[in-house]
């Protein structure tokens, strides 16, 4: 398996981000944007991280592994080539957001060097695409 920058059509990556949000109108709004790391298992992508530079920052958007390629280290590994985009673009902070029901998700990005550092309170709406009762997100930061 292989971690590089994905330079083809976002387009043939849609299943991988609808594993990553359930809401098909934020991922249109977003998927076009920033830099995207490809897991490769020989030429196919398995998963991805998908970047977004801010003012001093860099988001992880989506993270997202293939079923079949789960709980192999590739979602690991993602995250760190995602530390190691950081830091060669002179960035110092990684943050991350995910639902605050999704504990797995959750655990998973403390296991790796995440932090919690805010509760976004009724982010999840129905109206950007998202079941109801469904509606704070976590935020997790990495120091890279």
């Amino acid at each position: 398996m292989t971690i590089g920058i994905y330079e083809g059509g976002r387009a043939a990556l849609l299943p991988l981000f609808l594993l990553a949000d359930e809401s098909d109108s934020q991922i249109e709004s977003y998927y076009r944007l920033g830099t995207v790391l490809a897991a490769y298992d020989g030429t196919s992508v398995v998963g991805l991280a998908h970047l977004v530079d801010d003012e001093g920052y860099v988001e992880l958007v989506s993270l997202a592994v293939s079923p079949q390629s789960q709980r192999q280290g590739i979602g690991t590994r993602l995250i760190e080539a995602a530390a190691d985009y950081c830091r060669a673009n002179n960035f110092n902070r990684l943050i991350v957001g995910t639902g605050a029901w999704e504990n797995e998700n959750i655990v998973f990005y403390l296991n790796r060097g995440f932090q919690i550092f805010n509760v976004n309170r009724g982010f999840f709406t129905p109206e950007k695409g998202y079941a109801d009762g469904r509606c704070d997100q976590v935020q997790l930061e990495m120091s890279v």
